[in-house]
């Protein structure tokens, strides 16, 4: 896997299970967890980006869940970008 996080022409976006910090939703004893495959993210389904309460870079889903990630606020909304706009783009390697 030469990416941290890519985009495609369906409109989601991957990225490394390495890059991943959590995967949550708040108010809830149920959790997520990442299996070294990459987690893929439809563009659609993305409320907005911004920084959780820990200041890590953050997608906010529509279903509540928060994604947190270990790449600069730039990169995870040039994804965005790239992905609601359908194209394929590797945005770091």
């Amino acid at each position: 896997m030469s990416y941290t996080i890519k985009t495609t022409k369906e409109g989601l976006i991957y990225i490394k299970a390495s890059s991943i910090i959590k995967v949550s939703r708040p108010n809830s004893i149920e959790g997520a967890k990442v299996s070294g495959g990459p987690l893929i993210i439809n563009a659609d389904h993305v409320s907005f980006l911004s920084f959780d309460t820990e200041s890590k870079v953050t997608y906010f889903m529509m279903n509540g869940f928060q994604i947190s990630m270990k790449i600069l606020y730039q990169e995870a909304e040039e994804a965005l970008q790239y992905a609601k706009l359908r194209e394929e783009k590797i945005i770091k390697e």
